[in-house]
């Protein structure tokens, strides 16, 4: 006899909340045709829920370069990292710090809009560490300044 997952049980938002689980199940579709669990303290979809957020992610990265800059740092510094430690505690500041931090160093003809034009560069590469403590004193913004894409690819480091 094959046991099913605990995912494909149909549970009433009721049962879901007596048994303090956060997400039940109707086994009938949401507005966009889901079958996916739902939110006991709100009834959302599960999955309607995840895509809303990407949304929300990606168009304030289409309307904020700044936002996107900062992802972008958060990410390429995850990725360093391997896992061993937040990026965000690595890095030593929100985004208004780094925002304030990289328009400082802005070089002439820099401007938000224009991030693409220009990229985010270690002032000290990465590479340079030799040991995982150094790694992460290397990945705090304070390292960080605004190239011109065409300097940065001259200048290599990693």
């Amino acid at each position: 006899m094959k046991l099913e997952s605990s995912q494909t049980f149909i549970i009433s938002r009721e049962e879901a909340a007596e048994r303090d689980h956060s997400r039940f199940r109707t086994g009938r579709p949401c507005k966009a045709g889901h079958l996916a669990e739902r939110y006991v303290s709100n009834r959302q979809c599960v999955a309607c829920n995840i895509h809303e957020a990407r949304m929300r992610e990606r168009r304030r990265s289409q309307d904020d370069p700044s936002y996107r800059m900062y992802r972008n740092v958060q990410r390429r510094t995850g990725q360093v990292l391997k896992g061993r430690h937040s990026p965000k505690e690595a890095l030593k500041c929100n985004l208004a710090t780094l925002r304030e931090h990289i328009s400082s160093r802005f070089k002439a003809g820099m401007v938000w809009a224009q991030y693409g034009q220009w990229e985010v560069d270690h002032i000290v590469p990465l590479s340079a560490a030799k040991s995982e403590v150094e790694l992460i004193e290397l990945c705090q913004f304070t390292n960080l300044q605004p190239l011109w894409k065409r300097e940065n690819q001259k200048k290599g480091g990693a």
